[in-house]
């Protein structure tokens, strides 16, 4: 997907090329995750026609692909947004490039590998700092917010926070119907400029508060979505329920011996180990 946007600027060409209008709708109407695949095919159309580029060879040909690198697509792949096709051999290129290069002897490699193994330990440990020593600040005035500091790191608090804060206010409930045990509820999201996107539904069953969404952000990416902390917010739900709490994400998935001194430098602190040095110096 990534390289596909980076050439939109190379295949339009003209006047076009220059409209810094264009190129955000694309962007825009691309990578929305919580688009269904009918609404982008439908703005896609209208976006083509607005601009005169229904014959467009190249753009007609990423329309014929377009279930194999638009996000509204891959809905129900589960963490399909954590790693790209070509992102494991590119973030690896990118982080050796930093430190060595292809004439580089092997020996001088393992010194860059060691230096660059270094540096990512680094920001695990100052990741983990910022988890362990943040204070939480309620901006959203519901008891699940802090429920959801308590449970994730630093860096998924920030986005699970930004979900609970527009359920609150860019979502809101149209329809609601009851079937059995289980509540339906119809959800509009709204874009920044206050223009309701799509509708989702939200099913939730009030006895174990299990639930599930028809944008499907909990199988894609790991944690409930803006539409179900609007249904939560209805319901008085304040904690996030734990078949719903993904283990990597949490503060306590990493052992705290995993930041000692001794993984940290390799000390050997065993009782033991003074002896064996000492032995091992006659």
């Amino acid at each position: 997907m990534w390289h596909i946007m980076k050439k939109l600027p190379t295949k339009i060409a003209g006047d076009l090329l220059q409209n810094s209008e264009l190129r955000a709708l694309m962007h825009r109407l691309v990578w929305s995750i919580h688009m269904k695949p009918s609404t982008f095919e439908t703005r896609w159309q209208l976006l083509m026609e607005e601009y005169g580029l229904q014959d467009h060879d190249w753009l007609n040909d990423m329309y014929s692909i377009r279930d194999q690198w638009v996000p509204a697509y891959f809905h129900d792949i589960p963490m399909c947004c954590l790693m790209k096709t070509t992102s494991r051999c590119e973030s690896s290129n990118s982080s050796f490039k930093i430190n060595s290069s292809s004439a580089n002897t092997l020996v001088q490699f393992m010194l860059c590998y060691e230096t660059r193994i270094d540096n990512q330990r680094c920001r695990q440990r100052v990741a983990e700092f910022k988890t362990s020593s943040s204070v939480f600040m309620d901006t959203i005035d519901l008891a699940i917010e802090k429920h959801a500091f308590e449970l994730y790191t630093h860096a998924i608090f920030t986005e699970v926070r930004k979900e609970i804060y527009k359920g609150k206010l860019f979502c809101y409930i149209v329809n609601t119907e009851d079937c059995d045990d289980v509540c339906v509820y119809y959800v509009n999201q709204l874009d920044k400029r206050n223009n309701a996107t799509n509708t989702f539904t939200v099913k939730l069953e009030l006895r174990n508060q299990s639930v599930s969404c028809s944008c499907n952000n909990f199988i894609r990416i790991g944690y409930l979505c803006r539409h179900i902390f609007c249904v939560y917010r209805v319901n008085n739900i304040e904690k996030i329920p734990a078949q719903f709490v993904v283990k990597r994400w949490t503060r306590d998935v990493l052992p705290k011996s995993l930041f000692s001194i001794e993984s940290r430098y390799g000390v050997d602190t065993r009782p033991q180990a003074a002896a064996e040095v000492r032995f091992l110096r006659l």
